[in-house]
C-alpha cells in the first residue's frame, strides 16, 4: 500500500518486470557493468526499481536525502561507489539542482539519470507537500533533458525482460550506515547469498512474532526510515516474504505526521527506535492518537534504559496499545539482530544471543575473546553472521573485519557486561572518548551510557571542548533534564554521586568538568547524537561548574557551583564535505536546524505555500526561482523551445483548495495542469 494506492503481489510482480523491461533496453544490467543509484522517498517506485534492477542484474546503491541533496556531497557519493546511473524521486530534485546534475554528468560518467514521480497521498501529506511536488513535477518536465520513468514505461511496453543469471558472490545492493564518513554514510555492500540470508533470518523472526501474538491476521508494517537503510528495506522485503502488508508513507518518522498513519492504517506492525518514541513524547497534539491495532512493538537501533522504556509503555498503553515491547540490538554490518530481549522482560539489557558462536566479548582485563556463554566479564562486543556484508568496495577496505578461531566478526565499539545468566548489559561506547593534551582519556560513550539511565536524565552527551583559562581540551556534559526547573541541578549533582561516588560505575579521570541544561541535544536524521552540531551551536543553557570533593586521594562527593557564563569556548570542526547547505533547501525544510527554525520553510504548514513557490519558481512565476543569485546567473541558459513555466501565487491558493483534502489526490493532477 503507498499512500492512497494498492498494489497485489501479481500486480507487483508486473511493475518490477515493467521496469526490469526499461532497464534492459537502455543497457542499466549487470552485463554491461550498471551499478545504479536510488535516491527517493518511501514510495512504490524506488521499490520497483529495486526489483527491476535485481532482474536484471544490476547493482544498486540505496542513497537517502541527507546523502543526496547536500551541495556535493551527493557527487561524492557517486564517485565513491562509482554509480553508473541514478534514479531520482522527483520531490528531491528542483529545476535548479537538475541543472547542477546536467552539467556533472560527463564528469561523473553517468549514463542516465532518470526521473520518478511518485504519487503522493494518505494521512502523511498535506496540501503543502502534494502542492510542491506537483508544481515541482511540472516544472522539471518542462526543462530540456529530464527523463521520467513514466513515458519510458510506455515507450518500452513491448520490451522482452533480460533476466540475468545467478552468479555466486555477484553485489547485489549497498545499503548505508546511520553515521558519517567524511560527511557521507559508510556504505554497507552485499552479495546476493548475504542479502538473502539476511532476509531468511529476519522473515522468520517476523514468523515467530506473528505465531506469538493471538491474531493470525494479515499483519500491516510500516517501514520508519528510508530505503537506505538495511532495516527498511530488508523488513520491507520480510513482509513480502510471509505474505504481509507494507505500507509506504512516503516521509516516513521524519514527518510528524508518521504516528498517525498507524491508526489511518491500522497497522499491526511496528519496528521504531527510541529516538522516534522520544519525539512523540514530547508532542501534545496526539491525545487523539489510538494505536490499539499494534501486535507486533519492536524498538530497536540503540540501547534503552529502564526508566525510558517505562516510559515508552506508559505512552503506547495511554494510546490503546496493549502488546510488549520487544528490544533487540544488531549491526546492519552483520545483517540485523544478533541480541533479543524478551517481550516480558524489562531487565536493563541488551538482550539475550541468538547463537553464542556469533557473539564474542574481548575481556578488557586480559584482551582475550570469549563467547558470551563463557562467563562474566566486562568487554568489548564483536558479532558474526551468515549476512556478514562485505568490507571492501572495488579494491578499496571499508573497515576491517577481526578473525576469531578463523570466523570473520565486526568489532561493535559497544562496551558490554557479560551477566550470570547469559545476557548481556550495555555498558558504553568503546570509540566515544577523545584525549587531552597530558593524554587523558575521557570515556565519552561510557559517561553518556551511565548517565542517560539515571532517572533524571532524559537525554545527554558529552563533547570536548577547549577550556580558554588551560588552552586544553575538558570533557563537558549537556543534560536534557527530566523535570525542569529549579530542582534540576540538584537532581543532576545527585546522578552524578551515583555514577562516580556511591556505585563507582566509571572511574574519578572521566568525571566532567562542566554540566550545561539544555532544552534539547540535536541528533542526525537517524536519531543518533550529532555531536559536530553540539560543538558548532553552542548549546544555550545552565551551566554548573562539577568540584570533586576529595577525602585523600578518593572522590567521596560531587559539589556544583553555577557559572554565570561559560567558561569554555567550542572547539572541533565539521568532518570534510558537511555544512554546506541543502541544494535550494529543500533537505532544509523538512528538517531545519534550531538555529535555522524561524527562517525555514516548512511544508508541513499550509500557510508557507508562499515561501515555497517563492524559493522554486521564483517571486514572479519563473523556474528556477528567478529570486536565486544562481539562477540570475543562468537566466541566459533557460531553455528556447519551451514556455517558461508561470506560477502566479493566485494559484497556489486554488491549487491548495483543489488538493482536496488532506487524504486523497482527487482531480489534483487535472486542476494543476489547467
Amino acid at each position: 500500500m503507498d499512500c492512497t494506492r494498492e498494489y497485489t503481489y501479481e500486480q507487483m510482480l508486473n511493475e518490477w518486470e515493467s521496469y526490469a523491461r526499461v532497464f534492459g533496453a537502455l543497457g542499466i544490467t549487470g552485463e554491461a557493468g550498471a551499478r545504479v543509484g536510488i535516491a527517493g522517498a518511501i514510495a512504490a517506485e524506488p521499490l520497483f526499481a529495486f526489483f527491476g534492477l535485481n532482474m536484471v542484474g544490476a547493482t544498486v546503491s540505496m542513497l537517502s536525502y541527507p546523502d543526496f541533496l547536500p551541495s556535493g556531497t551527493w557527487k561524492t557519493m557517486v564517485r565513491a561507489e562509482k554509480l553508473t546511473d541514478l534514479i531520482l524521486t522527483d520531490i528531491m530534485v528542483t529545476p535548479d539542482l537538475w541543472r547542477q546534475i546536467e552539467a556533472a554528468r560527463e564528469e561523473l560518467g553517468l549514463r542516465n539519470v532518470i526521473l520518478v514521480h511518485s504519487r503522493m497521498g494518505g494521512p502523511c501529506v498535506g496540501p503543502a507537500e502534494l502542492t510542491f511536488n506537483e508544481f515541482n513535477y511540472h516544472a522539471l518536465r518542462r526543462l530540456d533533458g529530464t527523463v521520467f520513468m513514466g513515458d519510458l514505461l510506455a515507450k518500452y511496453a513491448e520490451e522482452p525482460v533480460s533476466f540475468a543469471p545467478w552468479q555466486e558472490g555477484t553485489l547485489a545492493i549497498i545499503t548505508h550506515t546511520s553515521g558519517t564518513t567524511k560527511g557521507t554514510r559508510k556504505p554497507l555492500p552485499y552479495t546476493n547469498e548475504a542479502f538473502n540470508a539476511a532476509l531468511v533470518g529476519g522473515a522468520a523472526e517476523h514468523m515467530v512474532c506473528i505465531a506469538n501474538n493471538a491474531s493470525k491476521d494479515q499483519k500491516r508494517y510500516a517501514p520508519s526510515f528510508d530505503f537506505s537503510s538495511f532495516l527498511c528495506v530488508a523488513t520491507t522485503l520480510h513482509c513480502f516474504a510471509t505474505g504481509d502488508t507494507a505500507v509506504l508513507t512516503f516521509f516516513g518518522f521524519m514527518h510528524p505526521k508518521f504516528i498517525r498513519a498507524v491508526d489511518y492504517y491500522q497497522l499491526t506492525t511496528l519496528f521504531t527506535s527510541g529516538f522516534m518514541i522520544d519525539t512523540w513524547l514530547e508532542r501534545t497534539d496526539l491525545d487523539d492518537v489510538d494505536l490499539s491495532s499494534l501486535k507486533v512493538l519492536a524498538c530497536g537501533g540503540s540501547y534503552v534504559p529502564p526508566a525510558k522504556l517505562q516510559k515508552y509503555k506508559e505512552f503506547f498503553k495511554a494510546h490503546g496499545c496493549t502488546c510488549s515491547i520487544v528490544r533487540g540490538y544488531g549491526m546492519s554490518e552483520a545483517g540485523g539482530t544478533q541480541l533479543v530481549v524478551p517481550a516480558d522482560s524489562e531487565a536493563d539489557i541488551l538482550g539475550f544471543p541468538q547463537s553464542n558462536e556469533d557473539v564474542w566479548v574481548q575481556d578488557e582485563v586480559d584482551q582475550q575473546f570469549y563467547r558470551a556463554d563463557e562467563g562474566v566479564r566486562t568487554g568489548t562486543l564483536y558479532l558474526a553472521s551468515d549476512s556478514l556484508c562485505c568490507n571492501e568496495l572495488d579494491g578499496q577496505k571499508l573497515f576491517d573485519y577481526t578473525q576469531i578461531e578463523g570466523k570473520n566478526f565486526l568489532c561493535t565499539n559497544d562496551l558490554v557486561r557479560v551477566n550470570a545468566d547469559g545476557s548481556l548489559s550495555y555498558a558504553g561506547r568503546a570509540d566515544r572518548y577523545f584525549v587531552n593534551n597530558e593524554g587523558v582519556r575521557f570515556e565519552a560513550g561510557v559517561v553518556e551510557a551511565q548517565m542517560s539511565a539515571q532517572p533524571c536524565v532524559n537525554k545527554c552527551a558529552v563533547v570536548p571542548v577547549l577550556d580558554k583559562r588551560i588552552h586544553d581540551t575538558v570533557p563537558v556534559l549537556y543534560v536534557v533534564p527530566t523535570q525542569k526547573g529549579p530542582a534540576a541541578p540538584e537532581a543532576v549533582r545527585l546522578a552524578l554521586v551515583d555514577v562516580f561516588v556511591t556505585n563507582g560505575l566509571i572511574h574519578k579521570t572521566n568525571l566532567p568538568s562542566q554540566f550545561v541544561l539544555v532544552d534539547s541535544i540535536p541528533c542526525n536524521s537517524n536519531g543518533k547524537i550529532d555531536v559536530f552540531r553540539i560543538t558548532r551551536e553552542r548549546l544555550a543553557g545552565d551551566a554548573y561548574n562539577i568540584v570533586p570533593v576529595h577525602d585523600g586521594a578518593a572522590i567521596v562527593d560531587v559539589a556544583i557551583e553555577h557559572a554565570t557564563q561559560l567558561d569554555s569556548i567550542t572547539g572541533g570542526t565539521l568532518p570534510e564535505g558537511m555544512g554546506a547547505s541543502s541544494a535550494f533547501g529543500v533537505y532544509d525544510m523538512f528538517n531545519p536546524s534550531p538555529a535555522q527554525a524561524s527562517q525555514a520553510i516548512n511544508p508541513f504548514n499550509p500557510f508557507d505555500l508562499p515561501k515555497l513557490a517563492g524559493l522554486l519558481f521564483g517571486q514572479k512565476g519563473q523556474a528556477g526561482g528567478s529570486g536565486s543569485e544562481v539562477s540570475k546567473e543562468r537566466k541566459s541558459d533557460a531553455p528556447k523551445d519551451k514556455p517558461q513555466f508561470q506560477m502566479p501565487l493566485e494559484l497556489i491558493s486554488f491549487a491548495m483548495k483543489a488538493s482536496g483534502l488532506m487524504y486523497g489526490r482527487k482531480d489534483y493532477d487535472r486542476y494543476i495542469e489547467e
